[in-house]
Parts: structure tokens; C-alpha cells; sequence
């Protein structure tokens, strides 16, 4: 068996980028640090309710 080098990947992507793929990203990210937000938000307030209940 022949030694062949790997093929060659180029680096650039082969289709052109999406105009909106920025935006897509943008909206996921502030959509996933909503969610940790909210879920620390009722992590607390549960943790206040039940000390509260406790005391």
C-alpha cells in the first residue's frame, strides 16, 4: 500500500454565507442566557420559599 497524502479540505466554506447567520446566532445566544436567567430566578425563589416554609 502505497503512502497518499489526505485529501485536501479546502478552508474557505463552498457555499456563500448566510446574511442572516449573525442574526440566527445573536437570537439563540440571548435566547439561551433568557432561559439561564430565569431558571437561577426560580432556582432563588424556590429556595426562599422553602426556607421560609422550614423557618
Amino acid at each position: 500500500m502505497t503512502q497518499t497524502p489526505p485529501p485536501y479540505f479546502p478552508q474557505n466554506p463552498l457555499s456563500p454565507p448566510d446574511p442572516n447567520y449573525y442574526r440566527k446566532v445573536k437570537i439563540a445566544f440571548f435566547s439561551c442566557l433568557a432561559l439561564v436567567v430565569l431558571l437561577a430566578i426560580g432556582g432563588i425563589i424556590g429556595a426562599i420559599y422553602l426556607i421560609a416554609r422550614w423557618l
